[in-house]
């Protein structure tokens, strides 16, 4: 959880991007990287996201909450790409 929590200066992730990787993080989708591989697999997802799912992110911004579903789509996103993560 502490290295998802950085962030480069100057360059704060999007709200819908941080809220993706915190709901990511506390449903357990990180739990068997290792730590080494964890900011791979958040920069991979937040690709993923950005090429696959942008009405979803761009749904994230505009509401700045996550409904129920929101929280359906962003699980099923992040399923398909955790099977892409090698």
């Amino acid at each position: 959880m502490t290295e998802l929590l950085k962030q480069p200066q100057y360059s704060p992730l999007p709200i819908s991007l941080m809220a993706a990787s915190l709901f990511a993080v506390n449903k357990g989708y990180f739990d068997d990287l290792d730590v080494k591989r964890v900011l791979a697999f958040e920069s991979g997802l937040h690709g993923w996201l950005k090429d696959k799912h942008a009405a979803l992110l761009t749904k994230l911004e505009t509401d700045k909450a996550m409904d129920k579903d929101a929280e359906g789509q962003l699980t099923a996103a992040i399923e398909a790409f955790k099977k892409t993560f090698a």
